[in-house]
């Protein structure tokens, strides 16, 4: 014979049981398949990512760096791309232009747009405080080879300008926030 005997009829079910409070605290369950632990079912995306994105920030705020703005369309990419693209071959028209004309229609489109006129501004600065800088001291020294110095901030900005440009438009083309570092453009216009 076996010492197994039949449950008893009625009486509560032989399965362990949760520890009740005098025991100690509770044993967390499992979320449902596709919850990530500490989350209730259903928060963020398929998979249990996290929130989805845009969640928690005011609708007309730019978000993180990174982070996908609640709709875009067609319509606001190409605006902003235009801003960046536009500086390429008018200079700063392009992105004062489309700052001006989408700017209270799209925060996206003011976003960008403000991103490549600081760029236009911070560019105009490099390029303009060294050579207030250096040509007095070449007029009074007779020395017109000490502007050649101007050279370095001309040639360090024309580089950076090509690279900060078509980041910024890779990125709005994507429909993606990206703010410039602060120590290659200056943020001036929000």
């Amino acid at each position: 014979m076996t010492d197994w005997a039949p449950p008893p009829q009625g009486g509560p079910d032989p399965l362990p049981q949760d520890p009740s409070p005098e025991d100690g605290p509770p044993r967390e369950q499992p979320p449902p398949y596709g919850a990530p632990y500490g989350q209730p079912p259903g928060y963020g995306p398929p998979g249990g990512h996290g929130p989805p994105p845009g969640y928690g920030r005011p609708l007309g705020e730019p978000g993180p760096e990174g982070q996908r703005p609640a709709m875009q369309g067609t319509d606001e990419i190409t605006w902003s791309l235009a801003a960046y693209l536009g500086t390429l071959l008018v200079g700063f028209v392009a992105p004062l232009a489309v700052y001006f004309a989408k700017r209270n229609e799209s925060p996206f489109v003011r976003f960008h747009a403000a991103q490549s006129l600081n760029h236009q501004i911070t560019a105009l600065i490099v390029m303009v405080v060294p050579l207030i800088a250096i040509v007095p001291p070449a007029i009074l020294a007779d020395q017109p080879a000490v502007l050649a110095l101007w050279l370095i901030p001309v040639l360090f900005e024309s580089v950076a300008s090509y690279v900060v440009l078509i980041m910024g438009a890779i990125k709005a083309g994507k429909a993606v926030y990206y703010r410039f570092p602060k120590w290659l453009v200056f943020p001036i216009v929000r």
